[in-house]
């Protein structure tokens, strides 16, 4: 008998929990310690990324493995029970907002339309974390409040744009019937992966930077985006998610030691701030990339698929399709030439070629009547003639074919199919 109820959830969601509380503890590790402000936050993108990776009917248990993991990351830095719970709810339901925005916004986790979502939707989770947990803040007489709800939106933003990308596209990533990039790339991605690394300690350290003009350290910082974009030009959506997620660990790390291009002596925090901004754009400037790498992979992907499924087509109705381009002189021919005369698929690329191969019988009859289709003839009876064939005889060929006309009424191309009869293994010459 058949059963209704609520439908199957997959517990192992709740590993999501793990990175989210990984990612917090480095978070934690980065900030304030005296006036608890948190200048990076980097669990909303791993709750965003996990939502919008998940099933709908696994959101329910998804956002209360991020409650807990919230809860236990506010208690350990906080120690204040009540507070602590308030603000587990407000991160985890603001991550919810986010990723359900998202998701109305750009049913599909690609596009460019998703890149403009996800915009959105870390605003407006940023908005709603800030109003509900700054207001709680106010109205628990927090010290530093107004201070910490400023670095709180900005971290939380930081967060999103920086790591839901980075997830989404990976989880994108399917594995190639070619068995991936060649060797070339494979080089070309390891140089340019290193050379990131490398960029990014000297543009960050700042035993290197000290020495040199502020422009120069400052233009320097371009190196490591121009890198990483590479890579993930090369690599795909795998290399510039690794791309990502070590520029970001040794930007945020070098910076969180005072080091860096955008350390400034009054303000010893915005440095920071300001890296996150410069994460945000390096994070949205890989998605773009991605982006639009994959809209061309899909569309070649679409473009072999549609190529195969004609070529099955010709290769059942027995016939090869040809294209005539009269300024040049050119014959394409598509469909298995194998098959249908023994021969290589570029072994017949012009009319020579093609009175190369026909019978001696016919080649004058077959002259004729593409003279007549080059002077714009509309005759659509069929032409009969016979191809050679490499392994003897002679295959008949039925001709259907007509000249279409340019805007100036010139014979733009000529198009049509040629049907294949059998192989008549008579004498050339009988």
């Amino acid at each position: 008998m058949a059963t209704t109820g609520t439908p199957n959830r997959n517990p192992l969601c709740l590993l999501w929990a793990i990175p989210y509380l990984l990612c917090g503890v480095f978070s934690h590790l980065l900030n304030d310690p005296v006036s608890h402000a948190l200048f990076v936050w980097l669990p909303p993108g791993v709750a965003v990324g996990a939502y919008l990776l998940s099933a709908r009917r696994n959101w329910p248990l998804m956002l209360l493995g991020f409650f807990c993991a919230q809860l236990i990351l506010t208690l350990l830095w906080r120690g204040q029970p009540l507070t602590a719970i308030f603000l587990a709810v407000t991160g985890s339901l603001s991550s919810l907002l986010a990723a359900w925005t998202v998701q109305r916004l750009s049913p599909r986790p690609e596009g460019l339309g998703f890149v403009a979502a996800l915009l959105a939707g870390a605003v407006v989770g940023a908005a709603s974390s800030a109003i509900v947990g700054g207001g709680w803040l106010w109205l628990a007489q927090e010290p530093n409040a107004v201070f910490r709800l400023r670095t709180w939106v900005s971290a939380y933003l930081a967060g999103v744009l920086i790591l839901a990308p980075a997830l989404t596209g990976w989880a994108q990533f399917r594995p190639r019937r070619s068995g991936g990039p060649g060797m070339r790339d494979l080089l070309l991605g390891a140089v340019a992966y290193v050379l990131m690394i490398v960029s990014t300690f000297m543009t960050f350290d700042g035993d290197m930077i000290q020495n040199l003009p502020y422009v120069v350290s400052f233009e320097l910082t371009y190196l490591p985006l121009v890198f990483a974009v590479l890579i993930a030009l090369v690599w795909g959506t795998p290399g510039g998610t690794l791309a990502m997620v070590t520029l970001m660990l040794m930007a945020l790390y070098q910076s969180a030691q005072g080091e860096g291009p955008f350390v400034e002596a009054s303000d010893p925090w915005h440095v920071l701030l300001a890296t996150q901004v410069y994460l945000v754009v390096t994070a949205l400037l890989l998605l773009l990339v991605n982006t639009l790498r994959g809209a061309r992979a899909q569309a070649l992907e679409t473009a072999d698929q549609w190529r195969g499924r004609f070529d099955l087509a010709l290769a059942g109705s027995h016939q090869l399709m040809y294209r005539y381009n009269p300024y040049d002189g050119s014959l394409e021919l598509a469909g298995d030439l194998q098959e249908a005369f023994g021969i290589a698929a570029g072994a017949i690329t012009d009319l020579d070629s093609l009175l190369a191969h026909a019978h001696p019988d016919d080649r004058a009859r077959l002259s004729l009547h593409w003279a007549a289709r080059r002077a714009g003839a509309q005759d659509r009876t069929p032409l009969l003639f016979r191809v050679a064939h490499s392994s003897g005889g002679w295959r008949l060929v039925s001709d259907r074919g007509s000249p279409l006309a340019d805007f100036d009424g010139s014979v733009a191309v000529v198009a049509g199919m040629w049907r294949l009869g059998e192989i008549e293994h008579e004498s050339a010459h009988a």
